[in-house]
C-alpha cells in the first residue's frame, strides 16, 4: 500500500510505556509514515490507541483502537476496534495478541529446547515471584499452599518474601530452581502472560495455571498444568514424580514449546490488522440512541475517576455500604 502520513496518539497506557518505541508503532509504520502525538500536542489524532489505564480516550473523538494484554474484555461501546487476549470474533473489530509474544523471552524458547542439561535436576526444588496476591483469584494461593506442604518454597517477590528482599533480576532467581510456579491471576481462555514464558526461557519447568486453552500454543508436554487435574493433591503428585524421576524430568525441560500450529506471524497479522481499519476508515462508535447515552455517561464517570476528593468519598462510601 502506498505510504501515507498518519497522526497517531497513544493515551492510557501502563507506566513506563513508551509512545515512539512500541509494536504497535513498528506494524503501523510498514504502511504508514507515523507521527506519534506527544501529550501537549494540539493536532486531533486521526487514530487513537489507549488501554485500561486511566479514562483520557473518552475526550477524543476519532478512530479509536483499544489494547489490552489483561484479563478484561474490550467494550465495543467504547472502541471502535480492539486488540486483546481474547478468542473473540466480531466482523473486523477485533485481533487477538496474546501478551506474551510482547516479551522478548518468549523469541528465546526454540534456543531454551538445546541448552544443556548438565546439573538441572539437582537445583533447588521450586521458586516463586508474586507480588500481587490481592487481585487475583483466591486459588493461586491454594495452589500454591498445596504444593508447599509438599516441599518448601523460594519467594523472591514481595509476597510471603523468604529470601532477603524482592530480587532484582526475575529470570536469573528462577533460573537456579528446578521448577517455577507460574499462575496467572485469573482462569480467562486466551489470557497468557509472561507467566508461562519467562521459566521456559529460564530453562527451568513452569508449574502453570490460568488459560484454559493455554495448550493449543504451549506444549502440554513441556509444563505441568494444574488445570489437567481433579485437585490440587493431584498436582503435587504430579510434581512430587517428576521431581523424583530425572529422566521424566529432563524430557519435559527439553521437550519443544510452542505448539507447531501457533507458529504464525502475528506481526503481519498486526500490520494488515491496522491496513485494513486505517485503510477503510470505517467507525462502529458513533453517538446516537443508546449508546450516545451510554458514553455521556461515561464522561460523568471521568469526573469522579480524575478529582482525588471525590474518588475518596465515593470510596468511603463504597466500604459504608458493604463493598470493597
Amino acid at each position: 500500500m502506498t505510504a501515507t502520513h498518519l497522526r497517531v496518539k497513544f493515551v492510557d497506557f501502563w507506566k513506563g510505556f513508551e509512545p515512539d518505541n512500541n509494536i504497535f508503532v513498528e506494524a503501523l509504520r510498514k504502511n504508514f509514515e507515523v507521527d506519534v502525538l506527544g501529550d501537549d500536542a494540539g493536532e486531533v489524532p486521526q487514530l487513537l490507541i489507549y488501554s485500561a489505564f486511566g479514562m483520557e480516550h473518552i475526550h477524543y473523538d476519532c478512530m479509536k483502537v483499544y489494547y489490552s494484554g489483561e484479563n478484561d474484555v474490550p467494550d465495543f461501546n467504547q472502541c471502535d476496534y480492539a486488540i486483546s487476549s481474547h478468542f473473540l470474533q466480531l466482523g473486523d473489530r477485533h485481533m487477538r495478541l496474546p501478551q506474551y509474544l510482547l516479551y522478548k523471552e518468549f523469541d528465546m524458547l526454540d534456543a531454551v529446547v538445546s541448552t544443556s542439561t548438565n546439573g538441572v535436576a539437582d537445583r533447588p526444588f521450586c521458586s516463586v515471584v508474586v507480588s500481587n496476591s490481592v487481585y487475583a483469584d483466591p486459588q493461586r494461593v491454594a495452589i500454591i499452599d498445596a504444593i508447599e506442604r509438599y516441599k518448601p518454597l523460594a519467594y523472591g517477590g514481595a509476597f510471603r518474601n523468604n529470601v532477603g528482599g524482592r530480587v532484582p533480576d526475575k529470570m536469573e532467581f528462577i533460573k537456579r530452581y528446578k521448577f517455577n510456579i507460574a499462575l496467572e491471576n485469573s482462569c480467562v481462555d486466551g489470557y497468557t502472560t509472561e507467566k508461562i514464558v519467562e521459566p521456559m526461557a529460564a530453562h527451568t519447568i513452569p508449574i502453570y495455571w490460568g488459560n484454559g486453552k493455554v495448550g493449543k500454543e504451549f506444549n502440554p508436554e513441556a509444563f505441568i498444568n494444574a488445570a489437567d487435574y481433579n485437585d490440587y493433591d493431584g498436582v503435587v503428585r504430579e510434581i512430587e514424580r517428576i521431581d523424583n524421576d530425572n529422566e521424566a524430568y529432563l524430557k519435559m525441560l527439553c521437550a519443544p514449546k510452542i505448539v507447531p500450529t501457533a507458529r504464525v506471524d502475528w506481526f503481519a497479522q498486526l500490520s494488515d490488522f491496522f491496513a485494513h481499519i486505517v485503510g477503510s476508515g470505517r467507525r462502529y462508535v458513533q453517538p446516537y440512541g443508546i449508546l450516545g447515552h451510554m458514553q455521556y455517561m461515561q464522561r460523568r464517570k471521568e469526573l469522579l475517576y480524575s478529582n482525588t476528593l471525590l474518588r475518596k468519598c465515593a470510596g468511603a462510601w463504597i466500604k459504608l455500604k458493604g463493598g470493597k
